[in-house]
């Protein structure tokens, strides 16, 4: 297995200097083919699938149908990267910052994914990070970088989608259109005043949803993006 890591970043170093032209350029900000290839994970995909699968990675690689899957499928993950871009860019010029508490408890989440993916306990964990040569905290300190943009990117929606309210007109439209969503036990239906919260709390995430994704779209349309896949 450590034969088989070493390879791939064997391989990775060689094009370490054709990874970093860019295949697109948001708002005079680049998107470098090394983002696109960690975003992806392609090389390792490909490496796997020729141990494995030899005569579907030849099919893959070698028709023009499967060529055109990969370009495809690159393309898709191209666009998550330039919708993330333009994300971040929009939230620095608001000067947002990412909450603290926030991104440690990302940082912990993806810890507790680790663990239970791999089936480590703590100690584990750290056994076999020490086998990379790194403590737990250094560990962390690589995870936090994302954490810090995904919070970033939680803290721009909520600023875009602050004004959301809901009417009492709505909360109560939607009680009635919607009667078997609000019954007891019993199945009788339960007073208004008691399901006004649950109602006016799904009524603003579908509203704060449906704003932000007409932002995600204005914003991807006014963007200066050139791509170079």
């Amino acid at each position: 297995m450590k034969k088989l890591c070493a390879l791939i970043v064997f391989v990775g170093l060689a094009l370490v200097g054709w990874a970093q032209v860019p295949v697109a350029v948001v708002n005079g900000e680049p998107i470098t083919r090394e983002e696109l290839e960690s975003a992806t994970r392609l090389n390792q995909i490909l490496f796997q699938l020729y141990f494995q699968y030899p005569r579907f990675a030849q099919s893959l690689m070698g028709t023009p149908e499967g060529k055109a899957f990969l370009t495809r499928y690159q393309r898709d993950v191209l666009e998550d990267l330039i919708l993330r871009k333009i994300q971040v860019q929009e939230a620095r010029a608001r000067k947002l910052a990412a909450d603290p508490a926030r991104v440690e408890e990302l940082v912990n989440q993806t810890l507790a994914y680790i663990k239970s993916y791999y089936d480590l306990t703590d100690e584990e964990l750290v056994a076999e990070l020490a086998e990379e040569g790194l403590t737990l905290e250094a560990f962390k300190a690589q995870l936090r970088p994302q954490a810090e943009e995904q919070a970033l990117l939680e803290a721009l929606k909520q600023a875009v989608t602050a004004e959301v309210t809901v009417s009492e007109e709505e909360i109560a439209a939607y009680y009635q259109a919607n009667p078997s969503q609000f019954l007891d036990d019993q199945g009788k239906p339960l007073p208004l005043a008691e399901v006004r919260l649950k109602i006016a709390s799904l009524l603003a995430l579908q509203k704060q949803d449906a704003l932000w994704q007409e932002w995600l779209k204005r914003a991807r349309e006014t963007a200066s993006v050139q791509i170079n896949l």
